[in-house]
């Protein structure tokens, strides 16, 4: 079931949810309210600069990302460096976040961030957005190694999540026919990109569309390419079970003891 949120001169998001365990529903509470933070700071942006800073790839994304973390968690790091083995490279997350720190559900949460773009409409998503997604994922499967060497990890659940951000925009050839339509174009579109991800074995479980408020479409400009129109961003999320309930600090732990 698709929940609907009208935020006034930001649009509608279109949130679906999926699976459960523990810590799931709090944990997807806060990236939905994470994401809607951002998107009034993008509202904003737009508003004041006329170019849309969250079309620009992930380091630009941090800007409108950033100060919703500061106001939603208790401390966070940015690029937090991580040991993925022994022999191998090391590595960073882009967000190490405590949240609820001093309750029963405190936990801690890696979060994984990439930024691709998908051309509207389209009946397939980018070969790249993929990659983008298997890549996100596989990053925080290394995280698990930095979790097992940091016994300051042990105490409280961890969490993982990786965010692929899709910009959706249109040629201006393709205005007419959009134009409308844009509402039934754009969810077809979020449904289908779900979909595809769901197909390489690695399903989105939080999952938002961001179908953009009239005077964003109208304001918002890339510099980069004059004839794009932007419509509308995708917001596509896994939340990954605690390490605990995989067993992987337990068996750590009794080595430990040992």
């Amino acid at each position: 079931m698709v929940k609907i949120k009208t935020i006034p001169k930001v649009g509608k998001l279109y949130i679906e949810r999926s699976e459960q365990f523990q810590l799931k529903q709090i944990v997807s509470d806060f990236i939905e309210i994470l994401i809607e933070q951002s998107t009034k700071n993008a509202e904003r942006h737009i508003s004041q600069m006329k170019y849309a800073t969250f079309c620009y790839g992930e380091l630009q994304m941090h800007s409108i990302i950033v100060p919703a973390i500061a106001n939603l968690t208790n401390c966070f790091i940015l690029e937090y460096p991580i040991r993925r083995g022994i022999d191998e490279d090391s590595g960073r997350v882009d967000y190490y976040c405590i949240n609820r720190a001093g309750t029963v559900n405190e936990y801690h949460l890696f979060l994984e961030l990439k930024c691709g773009r998908q051309g509207i409409p389209n009946n397939s998503f980018r070969k790249n957005n993929i990659e983008l997604w298997r890549e996100a994922n596989n990053q925080l499967e290394g995280v698990l190694q930095e979790i097992k060497n940091n016994r300051e990890f042990y105490g409280k659940p961890i969490i993982r999540v990786c965010m692929e951000i899709v910009t959706l925009y249109a040629d201006e050839s393709k205005q007419d026919k959009i134009k409308p339509k844009s509402k039934e174009i754009l969810q077809n579109t979020f449904n289908s990109s779900i979909e595809t991800l769901k197909s390489t074995g690695i399903a989105p479980n939080v999952s938002v569309l961001w179908e953009f408020h009239p005077n964003i479409v109208q304001q918002a400009e890339d510099d980069f390419h004059p004839s794009r129109q932007f419509w509308g961003v995708l917001f596509l999320c896994r939340v990954m079970p605690d390490c605990k309930q995989q067993n992987i600090l337990r068996s750590v732990t009794t080595i430990i003891k040992r």
